[in-house]
């Protein structure tokens, strides 16, 4: 594996023996991972995952921003990402033209992966039976996957979202294959943390990410490779008027300056509610109370 995953964009460009994984993959969860694990064991093939780009998301739509899928895909063993620009000329590209342009010309696709209901080109007008019929004529293997079931239905991004809006996290994690978290940069906060003995940390969530319920959160923070438990308040902090949505983590038997750094908060576990108190020494009393909460929730965890 590389040290580090090559991004490519635009529509201009040569690449030589890919095994490539099409598709948009936001929350890269258990059925998304059957394409990402067939292209990665292609030993003598680079994995090259084909998304898009500029594609138009609403705030709070998407389960990872693009930086938090980048980071998934390189820790997984992809070694390069096609980030396709999704754009008026795009949009009128031709499914023939997409194949022959974009994955013989271009990558050199000697192996593709897909879900069984992959559409591609103008007006979505290409589909498995096309690219089957393509791969025949070209040489190309294609794997062609079902969708990834549970006793509750299909794994979807779509069903993650909402255990995720409705604060289920345990539920949405067993579906992504790992714990829903937010990558961000250390940022100065008002130091409220420190006036009262509890120092937190801040990052800012993206805004196309979706929002788990405002409130207190048993957490695990990723800071320089070690994995701290937490306790992690997601919300704009009423009491000392706040209005911006911020992730503040009191990390556990942890004392160091990190401003600037780039950390991992997994949201293990929803505690309560965010709320307003009447004084700074009501919010110390219930934060002192949410601290023991987590401790409780995160023993026999593995950090």
């Amino acid at each position: 594996m590389r040290s580090s995953m090559e991004i490519l964009r635009g529509v201009t460009f040569h690449q030589k023996k890919s095994a490539v994984s099409l598709g948009k993959f936001d929350g890269i969860h258990l059925g998304h991972q059957l394409l990402m694990n067939e292209i990665i064991k292609q030993e003598d093939l680079v994995p090259t995952v084909f998304t898009f780009e500029g594609m138009k998301t609403e705030p709070e739509s998407l389960l990872y921003s693009e930086a938090e899928k980048q980071y998934l895909l390189e820790q997984m063993g992809i070694e390069r990402e096609i980030l396709f620009p999704f754009n008026d000329q795009t949009k009128i590209m031709s499914p023939e033209s997409f194949i022959q342009n974009m994955l013989w010309d271009s990558l050199d696709a000697r192996l593709i992966c897909v879900g069984e209901d992959y559409r591609f080109g103008c007006k979505r007008a290409g589909d498995v039976a096309m690219l089957e019929r393509a791969c025949k004529k070209h040489g190309c293997a294609l794997r062609v996957f079902p969708k990834r079931k549970d006793e509750q239905g299909v794994i979807s991004s779509t069903r993650i979202r909402e255990l995720v809006r409705l604060g289920q996290m345990q539920e949405a994690s067993k579906l992504l294959g790992r714990n829903f978290f937010y990558l961000g940069t250390v940022k100065h906060g008002q130091a409220l943390g420190r006036t009262i003995q509890m120092p937190t940390i801040n990052i800012l969530p993206p805004a196309e990410k979706v929002l788990p319920p405002l409130g207190v959160y048993t957490s695990v923070v990723t800071v320089d490779g070690r994995r701290f438990g937490a306790v992690s308040n997601l919300g704009k902090k009423p009491t000392v008027g706040g209005k911006a949505i911020s992730l503040e983590s009191f990390l556990f038997d942890f004392d160091q300056n990190i401003y600037g750094k780039t950390v991992r908060v997994d949201l293990l576990e929803f505690q309560r509610a965010e709320q307003k108190f009447d004084s700074i020494e009501a919010l110390r009393a219930q934060m002192e109370h949410d601290k023991k909460t987590a401790q409780t929730n995160l023993k026999g965890a593995r950090l």
